[in-house]
């Protein structure tokens, strides 16, 4: 069993996308830009700081091949532990910083959770899109408002459609909200 750490980090190129720093013994760090790359194996275990939604498919795919894959639950842990041992910010550092942490301080994930997360933020992007226009309709005058009702009243039909998708993914997925429905 080997126990890989990894730092998800954005990329230099205009702050778009992720790069993945992980080692295996503290020492020799090595650079993926998709989980799928990382060497791992059936029983190894992946901790990360953080699972941006776009590597969601990467963690699945990982999942598959039998590793165990974890993220930490509180990212102000890597600060505290990183000013305990006196390390500047990187992502190296930020690696020895999570070796340093408890595996209890980790939340380990399985296909179904990260599945759901991902509909879930969608939902979510579709409400925050909502909500601000929704604001600015009720900032305009009468005459204006009509140009938004459309695009609120699309938003709305796309949100449904979500909550059904989400829904219909839940009870495929957990049998125990299949039968509270």
């Amino acid at each position: 069993m080997l126990k890989l750490y990894t730092d998800v980090h954005r990329s230099k190129k205009n702050g778009e996308g992720f790069r993945i720093t992980y080692t295996t013994d503290g020492t020799t760090f090595r650079h993926v830009d998709v989980f799928g790359e990382v060497p791992a194996g059936p029983g190894d275990k992946l901790f990360m700081d953080t699972l941006p939604v776009q590597h969601t498919d990467g963690a699945i795919e990982l999942l598959g091949r039998g590793v165990e894959v974890y993220y930490l639950r509180r990212l102000t842990l890597i600060e505290r532990v990183r000013g305990e041992l006196r390390l500047p910010k990187s992502a190296r550092r930020d690696i020895k910083a999570l070796t340093s942490i408890e595996e209890r301080w980790f939340r380990g994930v399985t296909e179904d959770f990260l599945v759901m997360r991902r509909m879930i933020l969608a939902h979510r992007s579709l409400m925050k899109t909502h909500q601000q226009l929704m604001n600015k309709y009720k900032a305009l005058y009468e005459a204006e408002k009509e140009t938004l009702k459309p695009a609120i009243s699309s938003i709305e039909k796309q949100m449904e459609e979500m909550v059904r998708m989400i829904v219909g993914e839940a009870g495929k997925r957990y049998p125990a909200y299949k039968a509270s429905w």
